[in-house]
C-alpha cells in the first residue's frame, strides 16, 4: 500500500481523485479497481488490471514488466524488461515466474488465474491523474505531447470531460521512451465510450495532422494476431480489422480504450460461475443481437446460436471475449463463426451457455470470423 504518501482525496463520479505531496499520480489501492489501471508490487514488478470482472479481495491482472538491468524501459533509475506481448502464452509465462500466492483457483471463472493479493501492492497508478499532470505541467517529450493533443481533441471535438480521460501504458508510470513506446489512452464511462466509438470521424477533421487509421496501418497488428492464431485466415482478419477505429496524429496511431466505471459493469465477480464443457474449442454459428458491452473488456456479444447436441439441444446466447483482438468489432445482425471454449454459466437459478475467447487451454485456436 502507499501509506507513505500524504494526499487529499475526494470522490467524483465514483473515481478517487487525489493531489499528492510526493507523487501526483499514485493512490492507495481503490476499493474497486478498473480495467487497465496499473500497479507495482513490493518487488517492483509492473501489473495491468485485466478486465472489469474483479474479485473483491485480490486484483485480476497480468504481469507486463519486471525489473531487469538489461531492460529497454526505464523509470527513475530502474530498468525494466517487458514480459507480456499480447498473447496467452506470454500471460502464462508471467504467471510462472511469480510467487504461488499470486495464483488462485477462481470460482467465478473456474480456472487458475493471476490475482495478486491487495497487500502486495506498493504503488497504484490512476490514468486520469497522470493525464492531469501532463495537462497542468505541460508535456516533457514527444509522446506526452501527443497525449496532450489527443486529450484536447476528445474534449473539444466530442465534449468528453478531461476528468473522464486517462493515459495508460508505460507513460502512466513514467517508464516510456519516445524511441520505442506507444501512446495508449482510456475513456471512462459507458456514455463517453459509445460517444467516442460512434464519432471517430469528428476526430479525423481536428487538425491537418490528424487522420483515422486505415486497413494498411493494421498490417503488423494483423500479422501478430495471425502468428498466434495461425488457424485463422488473413482475409478473415482483414474483414474484422477493417472495422477497427483509431486516431492517428502525425505518424503515431493512438489506442483509445473504452473503460467502464465500477458501478456500470454488467457482471460482478461471484454473481456467475463458469464450467468448461469440452477439453478442446468448439465451433458454432451465431447471430449477433446485442453489442452494448462489446466495446469493453471483456467484450460481451449476445445472440443466438443453432441448437447444439452437446448441450442437449440448448443454444449459446453469449460470447465473452478476453482476447482483445476480437473485442469491439461486431455489430447487431452480424452472423459469425465462433471457435472457443464452450461453458455453462450458472447465475443463481438461471443457466445459460457461452463461448469464451481467450482461454489458456484454447490459445492459438480460438477466434471469431464474420460470415455476413
Amino acid at each position: 500500500m502507499c501509506d507513505h504518501l500524504i494526499y487529499l482525496a475526494v470522490v467524483s463520479k465514483g473515481i478517487m481523485r487525489a493531489d499528492f505531496v510526493t507523487d501526483p499520480v499514485t493512490v492507495d489501492t481503490p476499493a474497486k479497481v478498473r480495467d487497465r489501471d496499473v500497479f507495482h508490487d513490493t518487488d517492483g514488478r509492473v501489473f495491468v488490471v485485466l478486465g472489469y470482472i474483479q474479485p473483491p479481495n485480490r486484483i485480476l491482472a497480468f504481469l507486463k514488466y519486471v525489473p531487469d538491468p538489461d531492460g529497454k524501459w526505464m523509470s527513475g533509475n530502474i530498468r525494466y524488461k517487458r514480459i507480456f506481448w499480447g498473447s496467452v502464452d506470454s500471460t502464462v509465462a508471467g504467471m510462472n515466474i511469480l510467487p504461488t500466492d499470486y495464483l488462485v483457483d477462481d470460482g467465478h471463472f473456474g480456472t487458475e488465474l493471476l490475482e495478486p493479493p491487495r497487500d502486495t501492492v506498493s504503488k497504484y497508478f490512476l490514468p486520469e491523474l497522470r493525464l492531469k499532470e501532463i495537462l497542468d505541467e505541460g508535456p516533457t517529450d514527444s509522446l506526452e505531447n501527443l497525449v496532450h493533443q489527443a486529450a484536447t481533441a476528445l474534449n473539444d471535438s466530442l465534449n468528453i470531460p478531461l476528468g473522464d480521460i486517462g493515459v495508460a501504458g508505460s507513460i502512466l508510470w513514467k517508464g516510456h521512451e519516445p524511441g520505442h513506446s506507444d501512446v495508449n489512452m482510456n475513456v471512462y464511462g459507458f456514455e463517453n465510450s459509445w460517444k467516442l466509438n460512434e464519432n471517430y470521424e469528428l476526430l479525423r477533421d481536428m487538425t491537418e495532422a490528424s487522420r483515422l487509421r486505415e486497413l494498411p496501418d493494421w498490417k503488423h497488428a494483423i500479422s501478430r494476431v495471425h502468428s498466434r492464431v495461425p488457424i485463422m485466415r488473413t482475409e478473415d482478419l482483414q474483414n474484422l480489422f477493417a472495422r477497427r477505429q483509431a486516431l492517428c496524429l502525425d505518424s503515431m496511431c493512438i489506442g483509445i480504450t473504452p473503460i467502464l466505471r465500477p458501478d456500470e459493469v454488467p457482471i460482478q465477480h461471484g454473481t456467475e460461475s463458469y464450467e468448461s464443457l469440452t477439453a478442446e474449442p468448439v465451433t458454432i454459428i451465431m447471430d449477433i443481437e446485442s453489442t452494448d458491452y462489446g466495446i469493453f473488456h471483456p467484450a460481451i456479444y449476445e445472440g443466438r446460436s443453432e441448437t447444439l447436441d452437446i448441450i442437449e439441444g440448448e443454444r449459446v446466447s453469449r460470447i465473452l471475449v478476453y482476447d482483445g483482438a476480437f473485442g469491439g468489432l461486431l455489430k447487431p445482425e452480424d452472423r459469425v463463426e465462433v471457435t472457443g471454449t464452450l461453458q455453462r454459466v450458472t447465475r443463481g437459478d438461471e443457466v445459460l451457455y457461452q463461448i469464451m475467447i481467450g482461454t489458456k487451454n484454447g490459445a492459438g485456436k480460438e477466434f471469431i470470423r464474420l460470415i455476413s
